[in-house]
């Protein structure tokens, strides 16, 4: 299993590639809970949308934990003046473009 995710990263660290995953698994937990809040506004039955609900919540708690991880992490900084926070995205997209 390494050697698979060794040939996705390259030549990544371990902390990029923890990062990258981290980010990637935030956005899946996002888009999940959006889906499932769509699906449980369309619902037509209580004990659907209870269900469907559920979903949501467990996805919600799914991004709070992951988000958790990535600020004690200092991957992300949310409460950073926003120059600062573009000024970092830059240089860690530079960073990521200058391993290629």
């Amino acid at each position: 299993m390494s050697d698979i995710i060794s040939n996705i990263f390259g030549q990544a660290t371990d902390s990029s590639a923890d990062e990258t995953l981290s980010y990637s698994a935030m956005a899946s937990a996002a888009a999940g809970a959006g889906a499932y809040l769509a699906a449980t506004l369309q619902a037509t039955t209580p004990e659907l949308r209870a269900i469907l609900g559920g979903f949501v919540s467990q996805k919600v708690l799914e991004h709070d934990t992951i988000t958790e991880y990535v600020m004690n992490k200092g991957w992300m900084n949310p409460y950073d003046d926003p120059s600062k926070q573009l000024e970092s995205t830059f240089k860690q997209s530079n960073s990521m473009m200058g391993r290629h």
